[in-house]
């Protein structure tokens, strides 16, 4: 999934060594963030056209990063190795040392330094109340060919979910939207727009929404798939584990 607007910190091609059979394969790496405040992952790809045409071969987020390493040149040469809390490693080699130093930079800088700073100033986790919010926003739903529904409504986000409601009768819901099968979002300065799935109520179709929140709308719906994503790679590490 991708939300397609300017939220990539770095990218480039890499050679990531596989968990299990300890060899390395070359992919494309992308590093992104949430929002100017982060949280951030890495989205893993098998080529750089494919970032503009399929969803990430693997999503890997780094909100429990507790190293970030410039590995043994006798190991392997130009790498780089993230260790997290979960006693789980990724190491991944560059072709050049200046390239690996420039991804031992940012990924320290946004995984180490920012965290600590936040920390150091008792600034909130963006993912620590989301599960306990529900916004909701004052939006203007535009015609669209699957959907018969139009005009005013409210938009509630919540951890889990997308749902629409009549702006005349609060109780009245006209559909939801799992956020785990969205295919993409976004928003410009007048609306916010998802592109919803087969595995939707509403079938697949695009869903634009007038507003004056979008950007608000939008680090909401981002932040709440980027905690449905850090859920879902710790069970896998979990498992994997186990």
């Amino acid at each position: 999934m991708s939300s397609g607007f300017n939220d990539i910190i770095k990218q480039g091609r890499v050679t990531i060594r596989s968990q299990h059979f300890r060899i390395y394969q070359k992919c494309w790496l992308v590093m992104k963030r949430a929002s100017s405040e982060g949280p951030f992952w890495l989205e893993k790809y098998s080529k750089q056209r494919s970032t503009n045409t399929k969803s990430p071969q693997k999503v890997m987020g780094l909100t429990n990063v507790k190293n970030v390493s410039r590995s043994p040149r006798q190991q392997k040469k130009h790498a780089v190795m993230l260790e997290f809390r979960e006693e789980s490693s990724l190491t991944f080699a560059c072709k050049s040392e200046a390239e690996a130093d420039e991804w031992y930079n940012v990924l320290h800088i946004y995984c180490i330094q920012e965290k600590k700073k936040k920390l150091d100033f008792g600034e909130p986790d963006l993912l620590c109340h989301i599960r306990n919010e529900a916004l909701q926003y004052h939006v203007f739903l535009l015609p669209s060919d699957r959907f018969t529904a139009q005009g005013e409504c409210t938009l509630q986000i919540t951890h889990k979910a997308i749902h629409l409601y009549n702006a005349q009768d609060p109780r009245q819901r006209i559909a939801s939207w799992p956020l785990k099968v969205l295919r993409r979002y976004g928003r410009d300065c007048t609306c916010f727009t998802f592109e919803a799935g087969t595995m939707c109520d509403t079938g697949e179709g695009l869903f634009r929404f007038l507003t004056a929140e979008g950007e608000a709308i939008y680090h909401r719906v981002h932040t709440a798939v980027l905690a449905i994503m850090e859920s879902h790679c710790s069970r896998l590490v979990k498992t994997q584990n186990d």
